[in-house]
């Protein structure tokens, strides 16, 4: 007789490989009704299974481990260098001897690319951590995935619901209400206000543009905000959002970024020294401490990457079992400026 592949009993179980993977080696625990229709799939192949030794939950979760994988954005953007530093040495410690955490990086609009992805890593690990766009193709692979008992995390960026684990990052309506609340003390003259957004269905930014034009609406209902214009999360995005900014508007008083690109934002605004144009933006931003000393960003909304991280491992060892809980973890952010650096 062939050799009983676990591809081979995924398919007939109707679950990821990962799924076998933890069910017939003890990997990790899943939902007892996941279990049996692993256990009944390989049963049914001819699988012969190896007598185990029940143990009890505390030794069980001591030995627990957990294969993570991450879709991120396009390492071109700094921010996401510093997060994939991160995440790789906080999960580093939970993978099994001789593994490593997976990482794929895509372009913001390359939808077909992140859905490739997510199905690929859907069959080699447990968890897997996502920043994109909330796009209905990108939501069915999530959901496909969710229902194979892998869990996914969304990250920075919340989804409509379609079975995700949970929700890792700021409160935008904090964030861009803030930013809101900072430009107002900044907007001494008349002037116009630009906004940049990697994306429109980049919920994350979706909702800091909204609630700054919210804030500015109550406390400045004169002053007029300028439609966003995208960076598509690039350097060279970000660039050329600013001069179409610089270019169309003279009267262009301040810029608020909530997005990635920045680097991009700061050469152009470097080569216009003699516009008085203050930013807000969100980092970390590479070199964006200089930026800061030199007066090209007038504040940073930074977020704390590495606590994230933290955050992100604290939470998959304590919710193993998909489905049972959905995790909503709000994150801190700091307000930096030249003087508290």
């Amino acid at each position: 007789m062939s050799k009983i592949t676990m591809n081979a009993i995924a398919n007939a179980a109707g679950v990821g490989v990962a799924t076998v993977d933890r069910v017939l080696n003890r990997r990790a625990p899943v939902r007892a009704a996941t279990e049996q229709k692993v256990l009944e799939a390989a049963n049914r192949l001819g699988y012969r299974m190896v007598p185990v030794v029940p143990v009890s939950a505390e030794a069980q979760s001591a030995r627990v481990a957990l294969r993570m994988g991450f879709v991120l954005l396009s390492k071109s953007y700094s921010f996401y260098h510093s997060l994939t530093d991160a995440l790789r040495q906080q999960t580093q410690p939970l993978h099994p001897a001789g593994s490593e955490p997976r990482f794929y990086w895509h372009d913001i609009d390359d939808v077909a690319a992140v859905v490739a992805s997510l199905h690929k890593l859907a069959q080699e690990v447990d968890v897997i951590g996502l920043v994109a766009l909330d796009h209905p193709l990108i939501r069915h692979a999530i959901e496909q995935i969710s229902r194979q008992g892998v869990r996914v995390y969304a990250l920075f960026s919340n989804f409509s619901p379609c079975g995700h684990a949970g929700y890792f990052g700021l409160d935008n309506q904090k964030a861009g209400r803030t930013a809101g609340w900072v430009a107002s003390h900044l907007l001494h003259k008349p002037g116009s206000v630009g906004v940049l957004v990697g994306d429109h269905r980049f919920n994350c930014q979706e909702s800091c543009e909204i609630s700054f034009r919210s804030y500015l609406r109550e406390q400045d209902s004169s002053r007029r905000v300028l439609e966003p214009l995208k960076t598509h999360e690039s350097i060279d995005g970000g660039y050329h959002a600013t001069r179409q900014l610089l270019e169309e508007h003279a009267d262009l008083a301040l810029i608020y970024a909530p997005c990635g690109g920045i680097e991009g934002v700061i050469h152009a605004l470097r080569q216009q020294p003699q516009r008085e144009v203050a930013l807000i933006c969100h980092g970390p931003v590479k070199e964006g401490e200089l930026a800061l000393i030199d007066g090209t960003i007038t504040v940073m909304i930074r977020h704390e990457i590495e606590d994230m991280a933290r955050q992100l491992v604290r939470t998959v060892q304590q919710h193993v079992e998909p489905g049972t809980h959905f995790a909503q973890v709000t994150l801190p952010f700091k307000i930096i400026t030249r003087e508290n650096l």
